[in-house]
């Protein structure tokens, strides 16, 4: 276009020249001059026109060198006449505008890889090649109790907040056992009860990996406390299984011989024989409801939840054994297997009763967003730290006819709640069993 222009002005030129001359020399020279005047103005607006373009290409990239991708040039035909400078920033914005969406959806993605990192349980923790921390899920942050982890080096942060797990800190992969204070949400503790600390099983990784030419480590804790709990269940239920099938394919026969052995000895008027029947007789009902007992275990089925009022619920205990009922509202509405928490209360109120059969126990009731928190208190001598530890092992007792089912039946019943369940020596005196359980849905 530019040509073309410039040729029409060197063809008005010549005609003039043939024209004009030599006869009208000055109307030649004034023709000659406005000539001059119009190529000297159209040069200069395109190269005003050429200036803007490389200008606004300029500032363009410097918007994308800054890392905004939202700037486009405008698409004027008559600001860009030139067809290649048309082409030029057709070609920018087309360029911008996939970078646009490319960084767009990259920012989708960290956005949901973020989300998903935060809200998993895995303790997830990245380092730099000098040991400084340069991320740290919600979940590492509340594992080293510090929401300010960014930049801090990680041995230090290891000496200050988790000692025990600095001691691990050449291993790469592995179990490791770790003492975690453990607490429940929305619950009331103690001071002392803050101190206690239980001792959890966590799967520790360590990945070594580049990031701008840099080397990184990748650290990751995963909390395996409860799997091994339901692993472990798990096994003492098919332990149980087999248990029960062989000794009552041996009770029945036996029992069956020793009536036939009383009928025999009455008969024959033997005290002496009717004496040792009866004895085989009692050992075997004992022997029975021993096996009855254990199978409770392994007779736990899946919760059929429902909503149902768990106030209601404990109040039916009250006078059976000795409850104050404290509760923030009248009526809780909790999502859960009714007969299943029945079973649990039952088992923990047995055994406070048990601790303090002649003074009443304390039940507090309360709330947060999802779930009931229930602190049920006895008035005993509490519980010793190693006994503790081990009180939620299938039959583990420190009770002399006591069968050791009664914790586990309630820590199964919690974990297919998804509740929480844990205990603690009260700083007055007794011990609490500290429950969650989610509640209804409205």
């Amino acid at each position: 276009m530019q040509i073309v222009k410039l040729l029409l002005l060197n063809v008005l030129f010549l005609v003039s020249y043939m024209l004009l001359l030599p006869l009208h020399i000055g109307l030649f020279a004034c023709n000659s001059i406005l000539i001059i005047v119009l190529a000297v103005m159209y040069l200069k607006r395109e190269k005003q026109q050429k200036t803007r373009t490389f200008q606004a290409l300029l500032d363009g990239l410097r918007n994308l060198q800054d890392g905004d991708f939202s700037f486009s040039l405008t698409e004027n035909h008559q600001q860009y006449n030139d067809e290649q400078q048309h082409q030029l920033i057709t070609l920018f914005n087309q360029v911008t505008e996939k970078l646009r969406e490319e960084k767009q959806s990259l920012y989708q993605r960290e956005l949901l890889l973020d989300k998903v990192v935060n809200a998993s349980d895995v303790v997830t923790v990245l380092v730099n090649h000098r040991g400084t921390i340069i991320f740290a899920n919600l979940a590492a942050q509340q594992f080293l109790e510090s929401s300010m982890l960014l930049g801090k080096l990680w041995i230090q942060v290891l000496e200050q907040q988790m000692p025990d797990l600095l001691q691990h800190n050449d291993k790469h992969n592995g179990i490791i056992q770790l003492l975690i204070k453990e607490e429940l949400d929305g619950v009331n503790r103690s001071a002392d009860a803050v101190n206690d600390k239980t001792e959890q099983s966590w799967h520790l990784s360590r990945h070594q990996l580049k990031l701008h030419a840099s080397s990184h480590e990748l650290i990751l804790l995963k909390p395996i406390t409860k799997e091994l709990h339901q692993q472990e269940l798990q096994t003492w239920k098919k332990i149980i299984k087999v248990i029960n099938h062989e000794l009552n394919n041996s009770i029945a026969p036996i029992s069956s011989m020793c009536h036939s052995g009383l009928v025999l000895a009455d008969r024959l008027n033997e005290p002496q024989l009717n004496r040792v029947f009866n004895t085989i007789s009692g050992r075997i009902k004992k022997l029975s409801e021993f096996i009855q007992s254990y199978s409770q275990l392994a007779r736990l089925s899946i919760p059929q939840k429902t909503n149902f009022n768990i106030v209601k619920t404990i109040e039916q205990f009250k006078e059976a054994y000795q409850l104050e009922i404290i509760s923030s509202k009248p009526s809780i509405e909790i999502n859960a297997d009714e007969g299943q928490v029945e079973q649990l209360l039952i088992n923990v109120f047995k055994n406070a009763k048990e601790l303090s059969p002649n003074k009443p126990i304390q039940v507090n009731l309360s709330i947060d967003e999802s779930a009931l928190h229930i602190n049920i208190r006895d008035q005993g001598p509490g519980m010793a730290l190693d006994v503790m530890k081990k009180a939620f092992l299938p039959y583990y007792s420190t009770k002399k006819e006591g069968s050791g089912i009664g914790l586990s039946i309630c820590r199964e019943v919690i974990d297919a709640h998804h509740g929480k369940i844990a205990l603690n020596n009260h700083p007055e005196g007794g011990l609490q069993v500290m429950l969650s359980l989610p509640l209804a849905k409205e």
